[in-house]
């Protein structure tokens, strides 16, 4: 998905290749994903071997940008209806985790779209990416019911999207804009306090990162060239304050292109889609770029967002 944004007078396309929740430890459960149905993007959940893939979201629209809860007993994520109504194209959803209790939230803060949805580390509040339509694109937090909305940052102000929060529930990161469109990762204290840019603008990171269960390391993207016949994407880790840049995967460009998405609860894997031409599959691989395995086929189904959640979710209730 595209979404093209007017940012300070400059049109910046935001481009989502994929997404998910910063990861809290405990054993690996379900992997909650996007795949395409019919042309439209729904939420799937699949367990780590690639067994039991379900589809847990039939909506009129694009359902995408999965997270889960600490408990991984409620997902929250994006949904754009397909039937576009004034002053109203993104909103935030919460189900759960078998995609009943569907509940959409209404936009508030003269919002036109809330997007890139996270629960908090104690999962009362879900951080947001907040949209006016015209200019204004920060960072804010509420209630799960949508009450007590709250500025969080709007980064350099020039754009900003993909609030991951840390497990220990301290710090978050999220995606920057310059003004010339490109994107650097940035991470900041939970209240928006002690900006800081972590990587280079000119490394296009993509609205993807996630936190390691141990809040100590972010995992995050680069996309340079992507959408060309030379993107060269990858997926890298970093230390919490910036230092010790570490590659998980070296693709050339005009390569395998690899989009990291979550770590499992365990701390042990990231998953990841590895795109080759137009086709994808699902694999996962150690942090430190070792024991890459493949668990789905290639195919244009196109697994994205992936987030993992921990297996205590089968012992815990679903209530909201």
């Amino acid at each position: 998905m595209t979404r093209l944004l007017i940012l300070g007078g400059i049109l910046i396309a935001l481009a989502v290749p994929a997404g998910g929740g910063a990861t809290l430890p405990g054993p690996n459960g379900l992997i909650a994903l996007r795949g395409e149905v019919a042309g439209s993007g729904q939420i799937f959940t699949i367990a780590p071997d690639g067994t039991g893939l379900r589809q847990i979201t039939n909506l009129p629209g694009d359902a995408f940008l999965p997270h889960w809860s600490p408990e991984s007993n409620r997902i929250v994520f994006e949904f754009d209806p397909a039937n576009v109504v004034a002053n109203d194209f993104c909103n935030i959803a919460t189900m759960n985790r078998n995609g009943g209790g569907l509940r959409i939230l209404p936009l508030a803060n003269g919002d036109q779209c809330e997007a890139s949805p996270t629960f908090s580390a104690d999962g009362h509040r879900i951080y947001y990416e907040g949209f006016d339509g015209v200019s204004r694109d920060a960072i804010f937090s509420m209630e799960r019911n949508g009450n007590d909305r709250r500025f969080v940052s709007d980064c350099q102000g020039t754009g900003v999207t993909d609030p991951e929060v840390s497990a220990d529930g301290t710090m978050i990161s999220f995606t920057c804009f310059s003004p010339e469109g490109d994107s650097a990762l940035f991470d900041a204290n939970i209240d928006g306090s002690g900006l800081r840019q972590l990587t280079p603008f000119s490394d296009e990171v993509g609205n993807k990162s996630d936190w390691s269960p141990d809040s100590q390391r972010i995992m995050f993207i680069t996309t340079a060239g992507e959408g060309t016949p030379d993107a060269q994407v990858n997926t890298w880790t970093i230390a919490r304050d910036g230092s010790d840049r570490r590659a998980v995967t070296d693709y050339p460009p005009g390569g395998t292109r690899a989009f990291g998405n979550s770590y499992s609860p365990d701390g042990q894997w990231i998953s990841l889609r590895l795109e080759q031409g137009s086709l994808s599959a699902l694999f996962q691989v150690r942090p430190d770029g070792t024991d890459l395995t493949q668990i789905t086929p290639f195919s244009s189904f196109r697994p994205r967002n992936m987030a993992w959640g921990s297996a205590l979710a089968g012992k815990l209730g679903s209530s909201d």
